[in-house]
């Protein structure tokens, strides 16, 4: 499943698959998830930067990256990965849950009422351009998608 914002121009930030690995414009960074919030933020930050992302959408890019990692620590397995890569078109990342739990159908199709809490997977289908959860091999993989240079919504 994949969310995409009104005039997201969908399709243009494809990655190729080679032996197992994704390849893409700069061949990305993995980084384990852990409780040093901190430190993967900035290192988050340093590459969304580098990548061309800037002001709102960088904050709105850090904010889903940190709501999916949070998930990993407080809702999954405690364990996973945060892999991060872009081209010209997009920057792509993937926090990976080694518990597997999370699916697609998790995703809520309205912000949730009547709670202070669980509105993480909510809010990382409002703030990036595509947001999809996908479970493989015991996996929950969370892709979260910004494209650089935004088509204006109409």
């Amino acid at each position: 499943m994949i969310l995409e914002r009104v005039g997201s121009p969908s399709g243009d930030c494809q990655t190729r698959r080679r032996q197992g690995g994704v390849v893409t414009g700069d061949h990305g960074q993995h980084w384990p998830i852990d409780d040093d919030l901190t430190a993967l933020r900035q290192r988050l930050l340093r590459h969304a930067a580098h990548a061309g992302m800037r002001g709102e959408r960088l904050d709105d890019l850090l904010l889903a990256v940190n709501e999916a990692v949070i998930n990993v620590l407080e809702h999954g397995g405690g364990k996973g990965t945060l892999s991060i890569w872009h081209n010209d078109t997009c920057i792509t990342v993937e926090v990976v849950d080694t518990m597997g739990d999370l699916a697609p159908q998790n995703i809520p199709p309205e912000r949730p009422t009547g709670t202070v809490r669980g509105f993480g997977l909510w809010l990382m289908s409002q703030l990036c351009d595509e947001f999809s959860i996908h479970q493989v091999s015991g996996e929950s993989r969370v892709r979260l998608r910004m494209f650089l240079h935004p088509t204006p919504a109409l």
